[in-house]
């Protein structure tokens, strides 16, 4: 059986959800994953370097006020745009924060298949039980897929398996062939590095959102006639950026009880997945006064360690340097959407930081992915605290006053936040998708 015959079968498997049969819980988280996706968005759009491109898009007519394009941009000015622009802005802005969810063993769903998604059924005045389906079931698709294959470093795991995921959902949205859009971006796989993270080029957030645009663009060249190769997800991925480890994983039958959507984790420090664990061990210590500190040991499991290096003078990099954000986390910097910063104080004591794998740790993962943190201090004195799974993840889940909680900070505006809240959060009775992003006490409440 060939590789994109199993992509077909996935495909069919996770479009075949009924949502009768999907438990309400699993229906509420989600619902708490469309929320949390789009306000991350929101709180990337407040980024320079997008309020610039945004301004530049709007200069060049590609996006507009007003009913002329059918789908919302979440900057600050709430322009508009066609739905596959729209979609590359917004996840684009989704990644600059690193506060997007995500799943184990690695990649960001989400992003990559929410964002499309409302797009298109904002565009196309969908029934928010339409979105809501379509997006549970992209997710599936990308979940078997992060879980089947095994991505070989530095193979990142943005701007492939999601695009293809987000295409089934935009297909299912549009009620069109949902295989033919997987193949035809599964056959034009966006190939990411993590060199770009580390060195802080921020060209790098841009493979989501060309992975959100690619999303949208299938079912367009689908319906042109376009069509897929049928071998591409195994040469790529299956050969070229990693190998098949999981063949059932893309055929099992849906087991309502474990969809994909209920095995994610929420992020609450705007940093790198990876050195969450850390952070809530760094946060479970005494404040321990700086002068005293004369080493910190980290210890964590080997997927981690690709984050074991010293950061580049910025942001980005700051953000995927497991050093820097336990320094970061020891004197207690801000860890928000708009308060993480590269700061030398913080980088020096970096420099004191030393990260090693321990067998105890690595045989939690990937069910785990722990962290113990030991800071030996003058006098001989030392503290440690472990953490197996950051808050968040579902096995330490956020609760619902969480998860609104960290999507009103993301939205920066109580009024706005409330009513996008009210309907994201519950998609179900939201019979007109176009009318998610209007302002507070409009006619869609």
């Amino acid at each position: 059986m060939s590789v994109i015959s199993l992509l077909d079968q996935a495909v069919s498997i996770a479009a075949g959800v009924n949502l009768a049969r999907v438990p309400d819980a699993s229906l509420k988280r989600a619902g708490h994953i469309i929320a949390d996706t789009i306000g991350v968005s929101r709180a990337g759009a407040r980024q320079e370097p997008m309020v610039r491109l945004s301004g530049l898009e709007r200069n060049r007519g590609r996006t507009a006020e007003g009913p002329r394009y059918g789908a919302t941009v979440f900057s600050p000015s709430m322009v508009r745009a066609d739905p596959e622009w729209a979609a590359f802005l917004n996840a684009t802005a989704g990644s600059f924060v690193e506060l997007d969810e995500g799943m184990r063993p690695t990649g960001h769903p989400g992003m990559q298949v929410v964002i499309p998604a409302v797009a298109v059924a904002e565009a196309e005045k969908a029934h928010g039980q339409t979105l809501l389906r379509a997006v549970i079931a992209g997710y599936e698709v990308t979940a078997r897929l992060f879980t089947a294959y095994r991505l070989t470093y530095p193979t990142h795991p943005h701007g492939h398996f999601g695009a293809v995921g987000g295409a089934v959902a935009v297909a299912m949205v549009l009620d069109r062939d949902p295989i033919e859009a997987a193949r035809i971006a599964a056959t034009s796989p966006i190939l990411s590095i993590w060199d770009a993270c580390f060195e802080g080029a921020t060209a790098r957030n841009t493979w989501m959102g060309a992975a959100a645009e690619l999303a949208v663009r299938s079912s367009t060249l689908a319906e042109a006639g376009f069509t897929g190769s049928p071998t591409s997800l195994e040469l790529s991925f299956g050969k070229l950026a990693g190998t098949l480890v999981d063949r059932d994983a893309l055929v099992a039958p849906l087991d309502y009880s474990v969809l994909g959507v209920t095995r994610n984790y929420f992020k609450m420090h705007s940093a790198c997945a990876l050195s969450h664990a850390a952070v809530d061990a760094v946060r479970k210590l005494p404040l321990i006064d700086l002068a005293h500190i004369e080493r910190i040991q980290v210890e964590t499991v080997s997927n981690n360690m690709k984050l074991n290096r010293q950061a580049e003078p910025n942001d980005l990099s700051a953000r995927f340097s497991l050093p820097y954000v336990v320094a970061a986390a020891v004197l207690r910097r801000g860890m928000g959407a708009d308060s993480f910063h590269f700061e030398p104080e913080t980088a020096q004591l970096a420099e004191r930081i030393d990260v090693q794998v321990t067998d105890d740790l690595e045989a939690k993962w990937p069910d785990a992915s722990p962290a113990r943190i030991t800071v030996l201090a003058s006098g001989g004195r030392t503290y440690t605290a472990q953490v197996d799974n950051p808050h968040g993840h579902y096995l330490d889940p956020l609760t619902e006053a969480e998860v609104r909680q960290k999507f009103f900070e993301l939205v920066d505006d109580n009024s706005l936040a409330k009513a996008w809240w009210d309907r994201l959060a519950d998609l179900s009775r939201v019979p007109d998708c176009s009318r998610l992003f209007q302002e507070a006490g409009s006619h869609a409440d």
